[in-house]
């Protein structure tokens, strides 16, 4: 990308206001901060000259160096002075997080929002730019119809964007809640959360009344409940037993001498 290097002073640079990162923590900027005293910015940052005040630059790319460099006290930093109007410098700052992977979710999500929304551009365009598919950008945009709970734990890192795809799946609301409690404890993986969503989307299989009857029988002659899993063309046969002995009953009856 042709540009103009040069350094500046970090006053005369003002963030982007179309930054897709809304989330900073502050360890990692104070550990980035300590390494810019030692060792400066390596990378120039990406800027581009400010529309309405002249003499001033906005950010396109390197939020987190230019924070780091404030609060290392640096007089001047390294830049590359761009042109780029504000679609571009969307673009620009959605791919460099994109590439670092600093963007969660949900600032995904709202980045591609924006673009779609104050740009017009289609999800296959916002796809080609950020170089995936755009099945992927529709599922995370649909991140957004998450309630403001799981909204919050998705932006938070509690639970993970596979986990709120998930959810956004699920159309019956108190499914959709007992499953996000349970993934909050950490005991709901994300391969396990999909397949209690299938069931859920699944129509009730009718009963096999022929089935039904073949397991009175077979409760009546073993003496303990047994249900048949799946259907005639595949499943299993599930018998239960309570205790070492109930066990050793159902070897004798199922495996005589």
């Amino acid at each position: 990308m042709p540009g103009n290097w040069r350094t500046l002073p970090p006053e005369r640079i003002e963030p982007n206001p179309q930054q897709p990162r809304r989330r900073f923590q502050a360890e990692d900027e104070e550990s980035l901060a300590e390494s810019v005293r030692r060792h400066g910015v390596l990378q120039p940052l990406l800027v581009t000259p400010s529309p309405d005040r002249p003499g001033q630059f906005l950010l396109v790319a390197g939020e987190r160096r230019w924070r780091a460099a404030r609060n290392a006290g640096l007089v001047r930093v390294p830049v590359t002075v761009i042109a780029a109007d504000a679609r571009r410098r969307v673009e620009l700052a959605l791919v460099e997080n994109l590439q670092r992977r600093d963007l969660g979710p949900l600032e995904k999500a709202r980045a591609y929002q924006a673009l779609i929304d104050d740009y017009g551009m289609t999800q296959a365009q916002v796809a080609a730019v950020v170089g995936t598919s755009r099945s992927t950008v529709t599922n995370t945009l649909r991140l957004q119809q998450l309630g403001s709970d799981m909204r919050r734990a998705l932006a938070e890192g509690r639970i993970s964007g596979s986990h709120g795809r998930t959810l956004v799946g699920i159309s019956d609301d108190a499914t959709r809640r007992r499953l996000f409690l349970r993934m909050l404890t950490g005991r709901l993986s994300v391969r396990r959360a999909e397949r209690a969503a299938r069931r859920q989307l699944k129509p009730p299989r009718p009963p096999d009344v022929e089935l039904d009857h073949v397991a009175e029988r077979l409760q009546w002659r073993l003496g303990t409940r047994v249900r048949f899993v799946g259907s005639r063309k595949r499943g299993r046969i599930q018998i239960e037993y309570r205790d070492p002995e109930d066990l050793d009953a159902l070897l004798g009856i199922l495996l005589p001498e």
